[in-house]
Order: structure tokens, then sequence, then C-alpha cells
């Protein structure tokens, strides 16, 4: 009797709780993700370390707080930090507070273990968890210390962080009970992996890792792990937070998360996939030119538009085959000339450019309004492992399907003989909208990029289209950037609020919407003091001053209608104000000046064809 009653009291430990418990268990470097899904329990998934490449201690520091910024708003690098018998060293943890004090933006470390405490839930940490302490710290950096041996018995009620090994994962398991919370989180080693393995074991997580904040299957961020702390225990979620509760979506699929994390690691460089066959492509022109003078030049700068605007589709079909790095710089560098080549034999003049642009945009439309499968997965789309987009097109592939959807539409209009100016406006307008509908919010949640890029170059060449005096061509233009954004708010909050209405809307008072567009200025300010591409920045500044100076002979190269003309000044406003609006500025200010020199240059060659040689 006395031991049939000792059996029966074991349980208890774990289900005579009173409130639900959550254990953080924080499993050594190198665990895979397939060694966490092997107890069947967890929902697998990979978590986004941080915002680029950061030290590990910034990856724990960012499940306190909540929220995080780029590493470039800070006004210094993140002290060494340590946690000895359950404090940061006071003068460390002073200088780590100062630090997120200086960023334009609620960084506030420590916040979830204060959070807890106020609402009187224990924190505990084990002896010997070390600096993953960081992730339950009070503001004070202090959090409780608990032998490690009394919690492999069973964690007390509250939030207990331990270290522990695959092997005791099960058992972990086995002592929950119904309404406890097992989150399991291998720890980084090095600021360049990005990519976490994780599981979570507890009701409801029965598929793969996901969350409003990536809303990508088998992804979510650090910032969604205090929420999803916080609505577990039921304790209301600080305005300070960013993140979103993690749960569960579709079928349990490890190897498929454990593919997408291989391929998300080993993206093809962006160097060797595009720039590389681009300037063999503009160095053959350079060739052609020399050696055929003006007919080889118009040959080869129709050839070379026409290539960048394949280019973009090549690179989908590169994703959805998953070539390797060296495959997927040939396959670029010899199809998109190849479908070039074929375009301007079959389709000469703007027929076949307007082919290629509207088959890319085309193409990239379909994929993000479907789920992005392949354009978060091609070399020139974004990255959700570099922590920063995770839905939408990216600012890259922003200015290119911007300046594509407006020079293309431009070209297929100058096709279309007598046609009015009225309808050529209306035909901008509405191309602009159906591509704003498909990129700005997609499946996603907002992309405020697309949005105004494309609401202020479609009403741009809109207003170009109709010959508008300057006046009021300037008060439509911007009309239509407010009635786009105002679009956007209306459509984010209908889907969720996964980007806008989350960091301007959800800001807890106009501060922290000032700090929302002083984060951006800044960002996009040191994209122009620390370019990712100071080449061709300068070379950019050289071709748009270049542009200025001669502007009436450019525009005289987009032929005698109107059309041409205003797709091309259209695109290059979007591009512009873009550059201005976006926290990457001068990237999609590089990008988006190649393709509009590019274009301008197709036009030239195309123009060139038809006229005679000069005396």
């Amino acid at each position: 009797m006395l031991a049939a009653g000792a059996l029966l009291a074991l349980p208890s430990v774990a289900s005579a709780q009173d409130s639900p418990r959550v254990v953080i268990a924080v499993l050594p470097y190198g665990t895979t993700v397939e060694q966490i899904a092997q107890v069947p329990e967890l929902a697998p998934g990979i978590v986004n370390a941080g915002l680029g490449s950061v030290p590990p201690a910034q990856t724990l520091l960012d499940v306190t707080q909540g929220n995080r910024v780029n590493q470039n708003l800070y006004d210094g690098d993140l002290p060494l930090l340590y946690v000895e018998d359950g404090r940061v060293p006071a003068d460390l943890w002073q200088r780590t507070l100062d630090r997120a004090a200086s960023a334009p933006a609620n960084i506030v470390p420590g916040l979830l273990g204060s959070t807890l405490e106020r609402a009187e839930v224990p924190v505990v940490t084990t002896s010997g968890s070390d600096l993953a302490s960081l992730m339950v710290v009070n503001r004070d950096g202090v959090v409780s210390v608990v032998s490690d041996p009394a919690c492999r018995l069973g964690c007390p009620e509250g939030v207990s962080l331990i270290r522990a090994t695959v092997k005791e994962l099960p058992s972990i398991v086995d002592s929950l009970g119904g309404d406890d919370l097992l989150i399991a989180m291998a720890s980084g080693l090095r600021a360049e992996q990005t990519l976490l393995p994780i599981g979570v074991a507890g009701e409801g997580y029965d598929g793969d890792l996901t969350s409003d904040s990536t809303r990508t299957d088998g992804v979510i961020t650090t910032t969604d792990i205090a929420p999803t702390v916080l609505e577990h225990l039921g304790v209301d979620v600080p305005d300070e937070v960013n993140g979103s509760e993690i749960r569960s979506s579709g079928d349990r699929d490890p190897d498929g998360v454990a593919d997408l994390q291989a391929r998300l690691d080993n993206r093809p460089s962006r160097d060797l996939v595009l720039l590389l066959p681009l300037g063999i492509w503009i160095v053959l022109t350079g060739l052609a030119a020399l050696l055929w003078r003006r007919a080889g030049a118009a040959m080869a700068l129709r050839l070379l538009g026409l290539a960048c605007a394949w280019a973009p589709s090549v690179l989908l079909l590169a994703a959805a085959v998953d070539a390797s790095e060296p495959a997927s710089a040939l396959l670029t560098g010899l199809g998109a000339p190849a479908l070039a080549a074929a375009t301007d034999r079959l389709l000469p003049g703007c027929r076949g450019f307007a082919l290629a642009c509207g088959v890319t945009v085309g193409f990239h439309a379909i994929d993000v309004v479907g789920g992005s499968a392949l354009t978060k997965l091609s070399v020139l789309g974004p990255n959700p492992g570099g922590g920063v987009r995770f839905f939408g097109i990216g600012n890259e592939l922003e200015a290119v399907l911007t300046t594509l959807t407006l020079v293309g539409t431009g070209a297929f209009l100058a096709t279309r003989q007598g046609l009015e100016r009225r309808t050529g406006a209306i035909w901008f307008a509405a191309v602009a909208l159906i591509a704003a509908a498909a990129f700005a919010p997609g499946r996603f949640g907002a992309d405020v990029g697309a949005a105004i890029v494309l609401g202020v170059g479609g009403a741009t060449a809109a207003v170009v289209a109709l010959g508008l005096e300057r006046r009021r061509a300037i008060l439509v233009v911007a009309g239509t950037g407010v009635l786009a954004l105002a679009a956007l708010v209306l459509v984010d909050l209908v889907l969720g609020g996964a980007h806008l209405t989350r960091s301007v809307l959800g800001a807890g008072d106009a501060g922290d919407v000032a700090d929302v567009f002083d984060r951006r200025l800044r960002l996009m300010a040191r994209t122009f003091t620390h370019p990712v591409y100071p080449e061709l920045l300068v070379v950019t500044a050289l071709l748009l001053i270049a542009g200025f100076v001669r502007r009436d002979r450019v525009l005289a190269w987009l032929g005698d209608g109107w059309a041409a003309c205003s797709g091309f000044v259209g695109a290059l406003a979007g591009v512009l104000v873009g550059s201005l609006a976006n926290d990457s500025g001068s990237v999609l200010l590089v990008i988006g000046t190649i393709y509009l020199a590019v274009t301008a240059g197709f036009f030239w060659g195309t123009q060139a064809e038809a006229a005679e040689p000069p005396a």
C-alpha cells in the first residue's frame, strides 16, 4: 500500500500545479532540427538569431526585450557580457541599458523577467545556465538560481530556464503537465550563425512553428519567445514587445524545416550570381561597340536591356530547381542573354521588351500572392535568414519590379497606334494599382516601400502621359502616395497587422511613432555613408548627374511618342522617392538606376537600328 501510494504521488510534480509552467531548455551548440524532432511532442522550427550577424549575447537579449533593431542604430558595440550566480556585473549591465536607450526604439533589456515578476510569476534559472540566463534576467540584470537536479525532477511553478541535452528532452516532456509549455532552443556560438534550431511542446503545437512576425512556415524570430511565454501564462504583453506569439502551422515536417534552414544558410552569393554576369555583359557590350561601332552598340545594348529584364525570371527558375551557386551563375549568365537574343529576333523593339518585363513582373506577382515560395529563395529576393524581411518582395526586387512594371507598361503602350493620352494614363494607374495589390500587401503583410514606390511611380507616369502642368502634377502624385499608404494601412489591419500597423499604428504614443521614422531615416542615411556597393553607388551618382544634364537627349532616345517617356519618368520618380523613404535607400537607388540605365540603352539601340547613321 505504501509503494502504491508513492507511485500515485509521483505524477503530482507535473500535474498538481495550480498554474501553467514554462520551461525554456537551452540545448548545446550544434544541435540540429532533426535531433530536436526526434521528440515527437516537439513542433520543429528555426529561430532567426538577429538582424544580420549579431553576437550570441545580443540574441539572448533580444529574447527578453521582445524587440530588436539593426546593430547600426546603437551608439556602440554590446559589452562582453557574462552571468555569475544569476547576476550580470553591475557596470556591464548599466552599459547594456545605456546602449539600449541610445536606439530609436523601445528596447528594454530584462523586460520579460521584470514583467513576470510584476505579475508575481516565479522566474528561475538553474546553476550552470551561465550566459543563457540573459533571456530571463529582470531589469536589474538579476534572476534567481536553483539547483540543476531539483529542476530535472520537475521544474517549479512559473518560468524555468535550464541547460539540457537532446537525450534529456523526452524526460522533460514527460514531466510536463497538460497546461505546461516547453521551448527547446539550440544555443549559438558565433555571430555568423543566423538560424538556430528550436522546438516547442505543448497543447496546440503539432505542426511546424511560425508566427505573424515571419508568416513563413518553419521560421520564427527571437522576439516571438517573450510574447509566447507571457500569453501562455496569461500575463499582459507590454507595449514595448514587438514580437508575436509562436504557433504551429500545417503538418509536422522536420525534414522540410531542415531543408529550409540549409537553403537559407547556403544561399548563392549575389556578387557571383548577379554582379559577375552583369559585369561580363557590360564588357561585351563595350567590345561590340568598339568592333562594330554604331551597329554593334545598338545590338549589344538591346540585348543588355532584354537580358536584365529576363534575369529575375531566370533567378526564380534557379530557386525552383535549387541550383547551386555555380549553376545559378551559369543559368543567369547564359540563360538571360539567350532569352534576350530569342526575344530580339522574334519580337523586335518595344513588343519584346514589354513581353520580358511583363513575364518577370507577372511571375513574381503570382509567386508572392501564392505564398512567396520561390521569391524568398531567389538570390535577388529577401533572405529570411538575415532577419530583416520575412515577407514581401524585399528592397532589391522592389527596385527591379517597380522599374520593369512602369517601363514595361510604357513599352507596351508605345506599340498601340493612335492611343489617347487619357487612355494611357488609365493604363499606367491600373497596372501600378494591380502591381501594388500583389506586392505591397501580398499574403504576408504590408510592404510599405512597394506601396510608396509603385504609387508614386504610377501616378507620375499617369500625369506625364496626361501632360499636366507641374503644380497639379505634384499635387496628384503626393495625393496618390497618401492614398496608397492609407489603403495599405486598411489592408494590413484586415490581414492581421504584420508589419506596418504593428510598428506604426501599434506604437504606444507619438514618441514611439517618431522613433519608427527616426529609425528608418537613420538606417537610410547609413546606407549612403556605409553603402553595400560603394563603387556602384559612385557610378550611380555619375549616371544620375549625366542623365540630368543631358535629359533632353536621353528622353529623345525613348522615341517620338509619349508612352515610353511616361513609363521611364514614372520609374525614375519611384526609384528616387523610394530611395529616400526606404531604410535600404542606397541599395534601391543603385539597382533602380542600373535598370533605368539599361532601359535607356535598350531604347537607344532600338532607335539607332531604325535610324540612318550620321554623316
